[in-house]
């Protein structure tokens, strides 16, 4: 068994799980509108992030039954779709920041979204990269479906685990559950093939961006950096 269709055939389920989760961690804000209404920038958002949820799918799927033809031309579609995820993110993140101002709270959400989003670049541009070598591309596609844990787990225990006061408390499991899965990924990839070219580094990538959330958000050069990302004319 090749390497390639072996991480697929082990990841195939985890991308079908993750738009479960999402409609369940989402269902309060985005399906139902019971915290605020949605706006336009918000139904671009997760179009763009569903998207990229049944890409995944289908891709592992195409691998999985070895169909790696239509599973190349299916996947120029994402030279479409990663810029619109880029856009649609930076577009939602200045209309947010601009209805939060430069609060905590504003200044919190927007590192939050900068990172997770510097993280799926990193992951996908690595994947694009190497994309001639299956099983590295392959390893890095799986990384680009880590970035979405936070933002749905974090929903699913604040609405349904946690106290409204355990925001903190609620990043911290978030951010543990996503390096943990990225964990079992590097001793997976150990004891079946000897190898830690890829999951090992991007642990690393993920603890480095991880980190200005907690110790960041407060200094003044992000504070400069918000306002200015506030100001621009793009929402």
């Amino acid at each position: 068994m090749s390497l390639t269709p072996a991480i697929f055939r082990n990841s195939f389920l985890f991308f079908v799980a993750i738009p479960l989760f999402a409609m369940w961690g989402f269902w309060p804000t985005y399906f139902t509108g019971q915290i605020r209404p949605m706006t336009g920038f918000d139904h671009a958002h997760g179009m763009a992030m569903f998207g990229w949820c049944f890409l995944l799918i289908i891709q592992s799927f195409l691998i999985r039954t070895s169909r790696r033809d239509l599973h190349r031309k299916i996947g120029k579609l994402s030279y479409a779709l990663v810029p619109f995820i880029v856009l649609s993110t930076l577009l939602l993140a200045n209309k947010q920041l601009n209805a939060r101002g430069l609060t905590g709270e504003g200044l919190y959400v927007l590192m939050l979204q900068i990172t997770i989003l510097v993280q799926f670049i990193i992951f996908y541009g690595l994947a694009i990269k190497n994309r001639k070598r299956s099983d590295v591309h392959a390893r890095f596609m799986v990384c680009t479906a880590l970035p979405m844990i936070d933002p749905i787990f974090a929903r699913i225990l604040m609405f349904n685990f946690l106290p409204a006061e355990s925001a903190a408390m609620a990043q911290i499991l978030t951010f543990a559950l996503t390096d943990l899965i990225l964990i079992a990924l590097i001793v997976w990839d150990w004891r079946t093939s000897k190898r830690k070219d890829v999951f090992l580094p991007m642990l690393f990538v993920l603890l480095v961006l991880q980190l200005p959330v907690f110790f960041f958000v407060g200094s003044p050069t992000w504070g400069a950096f918000a306002e200015w990302f506030m100001q621009l004319p793009i929402s």
